[in-house]
């Protein structure tokens, strides 16, 4: 067997309902060769599940990016642009094997002319040799020499070409398809066997479209017009059929889809040719056309066949070209694929039902048996003239609200009948019925309010029954119901579904989707997002072409013409036209209640976080102006900040970054970079604006969004303040940032997917969790749903921890039930200070300083919030109590900032800084000294941070009376290098007391502490920023000493780890903490390596995990109370200290309470009908009952068959010890012994009850 690199083995265990008959037919011992694309591989195992064919498959799809980023377990390593190596060396390894296959069937794919020559020639030789071969639109490829095996095997000769071209969304090597040359008509068979039984007449012919063919064999389908369809033809032993139709990969694609759908945009509806218009799913023909097409050119045509059937006056009559020892199976199914009828006749006749007299169209589906065995087949179509019909259905409205009222007027005429109106949710449940009796011209009125409903659809289905027969069904189009919540309460991960066209696989891609713990945008679902009509916010990776070019000119001319952005996100006419586009997408889209409105992905000033002087146009410059204006006082102090002479304020233009530099004047340079942060804020500050315009309750969604740095434009903080759906890339501690400044309702998101797996994806999604990401987003299907729709690693990986999250009901008590204590510790978010540090050149160790201060705090087993410049300006540090302020590297403070901290000191507050702070203000002027150095009680000889000699060497003060630590001499770890270093040689202690002295001049202090009012300052004259490196292979030093200096502001963390030997845990971990009242729950953590970041900060795919090793933690907490593992649902005690055992990467929860659980109580029915809504009380008992405690529960419920139903399923937080949870049965529900199981998710109390539907 040849060996394939990088694809999948294509698994059936994914199954859809169909019929097996062909998998009993006589001659179907045959081994065939497909190539399925990533997009529509699904199509192959549904032929091969119908079938039973042996197979072998090379996955290779027409698009550069599914094949890339399209199969989880190869994620980003099986193609680029432009490259299809592996997978063309795959096709040509299987293909030159000496591996047998009676048959081939080849799509086009992007040209027969792409193949390697060896692959071309082993299809023809193999061909010649007697395997069949089946095309689906064959073609050379555009641009490509023609392909003389192409031409030598195929009856079709194609009149078109397609290649690549550009894609609006995602940029250059799509491939192009010829939309203008394809027709629509309907089709006319010519006798053959492939055609043969077919029933052509039902098909939907305008949403078929065909190319444009000449043909040199002999035509088998012809359109109306003539043009030839399929053909066929013999090339030396073997038999080619060529189709010539518009396909996914080897059955017809719709004809009004085009692909553009972007991959954020759930919204089904908006679509094109997303589901097909048929009432019965025809497709099933054309399986039976190509499985017909490889019996034929595999030359294993039976010969007993059906020469002719037909129904004439109710009798249905077939003639099989040989009669001895036959027998006819039948199935007769209904406009709308029921099943009339069934049975099997040893005859050549036998009568339909009478019922079929009274009105509609049918299908009789025959099978020709010999034996067990399928020898042929027909399918023949039979239309009545209907004795009653439904005239008209009309609804009153596109759209409702949920609770609103539906109203619906029915029109039916006729002879009498039974009329059934319901309606019908996206997942085909009956959400309520009524019948009427009817005769004659009649109208029926009927209303329906829209309680309960799930789905982000209802439809009226109305069906007409005669003598007991239904004869007629018509349904209203589908009627949005627009959720009356649109905010979330609950953890979720949403994925966007893709449109595959026909919609046939829509439910299953739902139902999959649901198993791995999606929760939103799965076809169906009522929480979903959609597109703003926003442009103009960031420039993709693939479309950076232009944007490079203009910096190449910059740098070559250093004409500021090329530093305009395009767009000027300044520019009136651009918000103009802005403005029409949003109103009108939001005006389309509002009905559905989106969740929030797209505005971008991957935006920034400039491209990521790329640096370039954006944006010097007049229409910035215009706005800076004014904007300066409400900075300065007047020209004057502009000019006194600044250093320039300008006369006038038409004048004013600021400084590149390279210009500022070299002039040493950094204010024209730093204002620009503020006020260019102001403008991208302002933008979705307008967009939002738009947004509200037409839709009041609207959010913005921001994807892919990047980390704050000189020129990306994002500052968080300001951002927060408008956009209300953040979706963060892991880079530059974007998730620290989002929880620490999230308004309430704000959703902090983040991408996963991207193929990770493991250990390594689950450890992140924990993380994630734990630092507030209240929703997780995956990109994307393909790379979760493999082509023949089972899991990828990823997608089982990442399910587990989902479905523990969610349908545990973790996810809801952390981020919805309890508040993330940080400890009263705050560290500064400065946008003045990052400017601060790239103008000095050192962004680098900036934002390494500041990830080591989170590392070591984390390390340590504390947790803190971010606090920005803003925040601490309005006076925030004494309002939300807090009690620690870490300034990491804050280079540039405010004036107003400095009085603010200097009073949060003066109040009892603790302020650390590292090195090099307020030295700046936040125009980036330097001063000759810090602006809280009165504060720290230090002086400076020099603001420059830099090596000087000895500054690794640290002289212990013997008179610093706050804390004993002896740098120089650590016991028990003499032979570790602290990796400590000073870093400032001009920092002296003033009136504070410093703890170092530097082991040279004895003068440059370190740690220097000063008693400030009720608090303190510490300076520390040190950087953290080696402490992410070194926190792998120790670290001791920096830790213990800043768990000296942190111990000063009296920080209780509610537990602390020890290891075995009861030595601290104090690397390896992170510890969360969470408060609900009187209640407290501690989450550990064990860390694993961080994983290596692409240019757009996500981390992809990861290897298996490595053996996984465990360790016994001892558990102190703050104080004692009845502790419960969370996650293992025990109980462990009345007590301060537990121990446990966590495996690497893994994670632990528990729960503190001053109380116990004693149980709990279900109020259930004992039988509930189809159709009613009942309210089912839950009343928890504890050892505290006047105590008024709030609780999360879990419910879950699960079906006769044990399985799952998300749909009644849910958390809930409850205040006291009682609530109902409602639960509407529809009138289709399965009947059966259902059961609901209900858990108190602190405590793990669990109580089940079993009900039955009838």
């Amino acid at each position: 067997m040849a060996e394939k690199t990088y694809d999948i083995d294509y698994s059936t265990r994914v199954e859809t309902g169909h019929s097996d008959k062909l998998k009993s037919f006589l001659n179907a011992d045959m081994k065939v060769f497909f190539v399925p694309s990533v997009h529509y591989g699904r199509e192959v195992v549904e032929l091969i599940q119908r079938t039973g064919l042996g197979y072998d498959t090379v996955t290779y799809d027409r698009a550069w990016d599914l094949n890339k980023w399209g199969i989880g377990d190869f994620y980003d390593i099986r193609a680029a642009i432009g490259d299809f190596r592996v997978i063309l060396a795959n096709l040509e390894r299987l293909l030159t094997s000496d591996e047998h296959f009676d048959a081939l069937v080849i799509p086009g794919i992007n040209g027969w002319s792409y193949f390697t020559e060896p692959t071309r020639q082993a299809i023809l030789r193999r061909v010649e040799a007697g395997a069949g071969l089946v095309l689906v639109k064959p073609f050379h490829g555009s641009g490509m020499e023609k392909a003389e095996e192409l031409e030598l095997l195929s009856p079709l000769i194609n009149r078109f070409e397609e290649g690549f071209g550009e894609d609006s969304n995602a940029g250059g090597g799509y491939p192009r398809i010829a939309f203008e040359l394809l027709k629509t008509s309907n089709w006319k068979p010519e006798k053959h066997y492939i055609t043969d039984g077919i029933p052509f007449e039902i098909f939907p012919y305008q949403e078929i479209a065909y190319y444009p063919y000449d043909s040199s064999g002999e035509v088998i389908i012809r359109s109306e017009s003539g043009d030839p369809i399929a053909a066929v033809k013999e090339y030396g032993k073997g038999r080619v059929a060529a189709f010539g139709y518009n396909p996914r990969d080897i059955l017809p694609q719709h004809s009004a889809f085009t692909g553009k759908e972007s991959t954020y945009d759930a919204i089904i509806d908006g679509w094109s040719g997303a589901k097909h218009s048929g009432s019965f799913p025809y497709l099933e023909y054309f399986y039976e056309l190509l499985y017909r097409s490889i019996i034929w050119t595999t030359r294993r045509t039976p010969e007993r066949l059906i020469a002719e059937a037909a129904v004439t006056g109710g009798k249905v009559t077939i003639e099989p070209s040989e009669n001895t020892g036959l027998s006819i199976r039948y199935t007769i199914k209904d406009l709308y694929d029921s099943v009339m009828a069934e049975g099997e006749v040893s005859s050549n006749s036998f009568t339909l039902p009478e019922a079929c007299a009274l009105g509609g169209s049918y299908r009789v589906e025959l099978s020709l048996m010999d034996g067990d065995c399928l020898s042929d087949w027909a399918t023949v179509p039979v239309q009545y003239p209907l004795t009653a019909s439904i005239a008209a259905v009309s609804v009153g409205a596109d759209s409702i609200r949920a609770g609103d009222t539906l109203e619906a007027e029915v029109y039916v005429t006729g002879a009498k009948s039974e009329c059934k109106l319901s309606v019908v949710d996206d997942f085909e449940r009956i959400a309520a019925q009524q019948w009427f009796s009817v005769d004659g011209e009649t109208r029926l009125p009927f209303s329906y309010t829209a309680t309960h409903v799930k789905s982000l659809h209802v439809r009226v289905r109305v069906e007409l029954f005669v003598d007991g027969h239904m004869i007629h069904r018509v349904e209203s189009q589908p009627v949005v119901v627009t959720p009356a919540k649109r905010s979330l309460d609950d953890f979720e991960v949403f994925m966007s579904p893709q449109n595959r066209g026909q919609g046939e696989w829509l439910p299953l891609v739902g139902q999959l989707f649901r198993e791995m713990g999606v929760t939103g945008l799965f076809p169906g679902s009522s929480k979903t997002l959609t597109m703003s009509g926003a442009r103009g916010l960031g420039v993709y990776w693939y479309h950076r072409h232009a944007y490079v070019q203009r910096k190449e000119s910059y740098w070559r001319t250093k004409d500021k013409l090329f530093l305009h952005r395009i767009p000027c996100l300044n520019d009136p006419e651009f918000w103009s036209e802005m403005q029409v586009r949003i109103t009108e997408t939001i005006r389309k889209y509002r009905k559905y209640g989106p969740v929030s409105y797209f505005a971008n992905d991957e935006g920034s000033l400039t491209c990521y976080v790329d640096e370039l002087d954006l944006c010097f146009c007049p229409h910035c410059m215009k706005e800076m102006r004014t904007w300066l204006r409400e900075q300065y006082e007047d020209l004057n102090e502009l000019n006194g900040v600044w250093g320039t002479g300008f006369t006038g304020w038409e004048d004013v233009v600021p400084y590149t970054l390279e210009e500022a530099q070299n002039s040493g004047r950094f204010a024209p340079w730093g204002d620009h970079r503020r006020f260019m942060e102001h403008t991208f804020a302002e933008a979705y500050r307008k967009i939002l604006a738009f947004i509200r315009e037409a839709d009041p309750s609207g959010v913005i969604r921001m994807s892919g969004c990047q980390a704050s740095t000189a020129y990306s434009g994002y500052d968080y903080y300001q951002l927060h303040r408008h956009v209300g759906y953040f979706e963060a890339y892991g880079v530059g501690n974007q998730f620290e940032f989002h929880r620490s400044f999230a308004n309430p309702g704000t959703i902090i998101g983040g991408w996963f997917g991207y193929g990770a797996e493991g250990k390594a994806v689950q450890n992140r999604i924990w993380n994630a969790v734990y630092h507030n990401l209240t929703l997780i987003s995956i990109f994307w299907e393909y790379s979760c749903l493999n082509p023949d729709f089972t899991f990828s690693r990823s997608a089982r990986d990442m399910s587990e921890a989902f479905l523990e999250i969610k349908r545990e009901g973790i996810g809801k008590l952390l981020l919805y039930g309890a508040q993330r204590d940080s400890l009263g510790i705050a560290v500064h978010y400065s946008m003045p200070s990052i400017h601060g540090s790239r103008i000095k050149e050192d962004t680098t160790r900036f934002e390494s300083n500041r990830q080591g201060w989170i590392d070591v705090l984390e390390d340590l087993g504390f947790q803190y919030n971010f606090v920005a410049t803003q925040q601490i300006e309005a006076g925030d540090l004494i309002a939300d109590g807090y009690r620690l302020l870490i300034l990491p590297y804050s280079i540039a403070l405010s004036d107003r900032e400095a009085e603010e901290i200097k009073r949060f000191a003066n109040h009892g507050g603790l302020v650390v800084g590292d090195f090099q702070t307020g030295i700046m203000d936040e125009h980036c002027v330097q001063s000759e000294m810090g602006k809280l150095d009165d504060l720290f009680g230090i002086e400076r000889l020099s603001t420059k941070a830099g090596p000087f000699y000895i500054n690794e060497g640290f002289c212990t003060n013997a008179d610093f009376p706050y804390f004993e630590f002896n740098l120089a001499h650590i016991p028990g770890r003499e032979d570790e290098d602290s990796d400590l270093k000073m870093a400032e040689f001009g920092t002296r202690a003033k009136e504070g007391k410093a703890a170092y002295f530097d082991d040279f001049m004895r003068t440059v202090a370190s740690v220097v502490v000063r008693e400030y009012g009720r608090g303190k300052g510490v300076y520390l004259n040190l950087a953290v920023d080696r402490y992410p490196a070194l926190r792998s292979r120790g670290g001791f030093a920096l830790r213990e000493l800043l768990k000296h200096v942190l111990g000063l502001a009296g920080v209780e963390k509610p537990s602390s780890l020890k290891r075995a030997d009861g030595s601290p845990v104090e690397q390896g971990y992170e510890s969360v903490y969470y408060r609900d009242g009187d209640v407290r729950y501690v989450c550990i953590q064990s860390r694993l390596e961080e994983q290596a970041l692409g240019h757009d900060g996500l981390a992809v795919g990861a290897g298996r995990d490595s053996v996984e090793r465990s360790e016994t933690l001892t558990v102190e907490f703050a104080a004692a109370g009845n502790v419960y593992d969370v996650r293992r649902k025990t109980y462990l005690g009345y007590t301060n200290s537990i121990r446990t055992e966590i495996t690497a990467g893994d994670t632990c929860i528990f729960a503190v309470l001053p109380y116990r659980v004693t149980g709990i109580e279900l109020g259930v029915p004992h039988t509930i009908n189809r159709g009613q809504t009942v309210d089912t009380f839950i009343r928890i008992a504890s050892d505290h009952p006047e105590e008024n405690h709030r609780h999360v529960i879990s419910v879950n419920v699960y079906n006769p068959l044990g399985e799952y139903e998300w749909i009644y399923s849910e958390n809930r937080a409850v205040t006291g010890d009682e609530c109902y949870i409602t639960l509407a049965i529809p009138f289709n529900e399965t009947t059966g012994k259902w059961k609901i199981r209900v858990k108190d998710v602190a405590t793990g109390v669990t109580a089940e009850s079993e009900y039955e539907i009838v």
